[in-house]
């Protein structure tokens, strides 16, 4: 029962932070230890009993605080992102310290490359913008961002509200879940379901060929982008 309450508070808190853009649902899922469960259900379908209330938690925070949350970001903009941003620095750091000094992870010069190779990635991914005004908002292109969007969803460190953020199409499908669009919603949702079954898979396999150092590469890309978004405030202060 405990551990039900766990990943039922885990999946309000990954809904959440899939509403603000900025944190990542699969870095909330690292945060409160329900990461790996969370794989290995997409990939198996095992731990229904756990996974359950992690999925009731996130439907229902979805559906409860996206029009709250879309009014509070639309007036303390600058405060959500500052804060969403520190946490995400300091628990970045926290993952490579503590996976360093408890992780069976290769050290020395393989640590090094894999956290400038992290750090290269995130300020790659951070870094990109494209305005979708002049690309019509289709069944394909809907599609083509519900597939990354939940990607990033199940990659720590990049969130995938950013991502909609960043191509423009942020406001569109958090107004169309307050309103209940189906029209943008379900191939939205049919991206969402393509990289539900492929990235778990591709993200256990990278777990097994590098154990316990893909957590470094998490937290570098958690702390990058983190990192990004405090200097990004700074800029517009």
């Amino acid at each position: 029962m405990k551990d039900q309450f766990r990943f039922f508070l885990a999946g309000i808190f990954i809904g959440i932070s899939e509403l603000l853009p900025g944190i990542s649902g699969a870095t909330v899922a690292l945060m409160f230890g329900v990461y790996e469960k969370l794989l290995e259900f997409l990939r198996k379908f095992k731990n229904l009993n756990l996974i359950m209330p992690l999925l009731f938690g996130m439907i229902t925070s979805v559906f409860l605080f996206s029009s709250l949350i879309n009014f509070l970001y639309d007036n303390y903009t600058n405060t959500f992102n500052f804060f969403i941003a520190l946490l995400m620095v300091v628990y970045g750091v926290f993952l490579v310290i503590n996976t360093y000094l408890n992780g069976s992870i290769q050290k020395g010069m393989r640590f090094y490359i894999n956290i400038s190779i992290s750090i290269l990635v995130g300020i790659f991914l951070t870094s990109f913008t494209y305005n979708y005004e002049n690309f019509s908002l289709n069944f394909y292109f809907l599609i083509t961002i519900g597939f990354i969007a939940c990607s990033f969803l199940l990659f720590p460190g990049i969130s995938g509200s950013a991502f909609l953020l960043s191509v423009g199409a942020y406001s569109t499908i958090i107004g169309s879940i307050s309103s209940l669009n189906f029209d943008v919603l379900i191939p939205f949702g049919m991206g969402m379901l393509f990289a539900l079954f492929l990235m778990p898979r591709l993200i256990s396999k990278a777990y097994i060929k590098f154990g316990k150092s893909i957590l470094v590469f998490f937290g570098g890309l958690i702390f990058i982008t983190g990192t990004s978004n405090l200097f990004s405030l700074i800029y517009l202060v």
